[in-house]
């Protein structure tokens, strides 16, 4: 079946560990638009913060839709419109604060231009360095009083499996949680993943599973990648990505989507 739609993540993914992209990527996207594909870019970041950055990744005119917050953001970028899903009350997220403060994680709020910290750390300066934007120290409790799509918390690596246990022992309904990157914990609506996006625009262009190629790296990406007919992973992503796409591709380094798309889509029009 022709593929009309690809997804994909950013970091990891077609990002690289210093927040850079190939110039391959922007190519190999022209070739597939050219051909009638749609591209969407599907993050945990918020849309707001992606969107200074395209030009910087070479993406800046080559994204049809821009899929922000894990799903909970879909932008139409030729329409201007944006559809919110799935977001977490002021409550739950100061109750989650709550909760997981005994493990040294640090709270924060991402308005897509600053990122507001319960405490300024190395390991925050860090955060805020690879999404371009300058840490703010602020009371993230007081500051949460509107429904956010995500809670994303900072923590040392080495805490990673601490955390992770943590949850597992400590769940609740009104929220799931998983690791995003080596030093992000983060927090979703239960019902919001990133194919919740993917699902969006399919119905936008009215696809099907079986017509998008999505690409992806880590636990963030498992739903899409799951729901795509075409679900890729990075050589260089983790084990539960890696057991749940049909196909893997190198590492941002490697030139991975670039090189997938062309031996698999632009040489062929078809997957598989």
């Amino acid at each position: 079946m022709r593929i009309r739609l690809i997804a994909s993540d950013l970091d990891g993914t077609i990002v690289d560990e210093h927040g850079e992209t190939r110039p391959s990527v922007g190519t190999a996207v022209d070739r597939a638009r050219a051909m009638g594909v749609k591209f969407a870019i599907c993050s945990g970041r918020p849309v707001d913060s992606i969107l200074p950055l395209l030009k910087r990744w070479g993406l800046e005119g080559r994204c049809d839709y821009i899929i922000g917050s894990n799903g909970g953001e879909v932008k139409d970028v030729a329409r201007d419109k944006t559809v919110l899903s799935y977001t977490l009350s002021p409550q739950v997220l100061r109750d989650i604060m709550d909760l997981y403060e005994p493990l040294g994680l640090i709270p924060t709020l991402y308005d897509g231009t600053r990122l507001y910290v319960q405490r300024i750390t190395a390991q925050a300066e860090k955060v805020a360095a690879r999404l371009f934007v300058e840490p703010v120290k602020g009371d993230i409790r007081a500051l949460s009083v509107h429904p956010e799509v995500k809670e994303m918390m900072v923590l040392d690596p080495a805490l990673m499996t601490a955390a992770e246990a943590f949850a597992a022992a400590h769940p609740d309904p009104r929220y799931v949680s998983f690791k995003t990157a080596a030093d992000l914990y983060e927090f979703n609506h239960p019902l919001l993943a990133k194919d919740v996006g993917v699902r969006i625009v399919a119905s936008m262009l009215q696809a099907e599973p079986e017509e998008i190629l999505a690409f992806g790296d880590t636990t963030n990406d498992l739903e899409m990648l799951q729901y795509a007919g075409h679900g890729i992973c990075m050589a260089s992503g983790t084990k539960d990505a890696l057991a749940a796409a049909d196909d893997t591709a190198g590492s941002p380094a490697q030139d991975g989507f670039a090189d997938y798309l062309q031996k698999h889509l632009i040489r062929g029009c078809y997957v598989g």
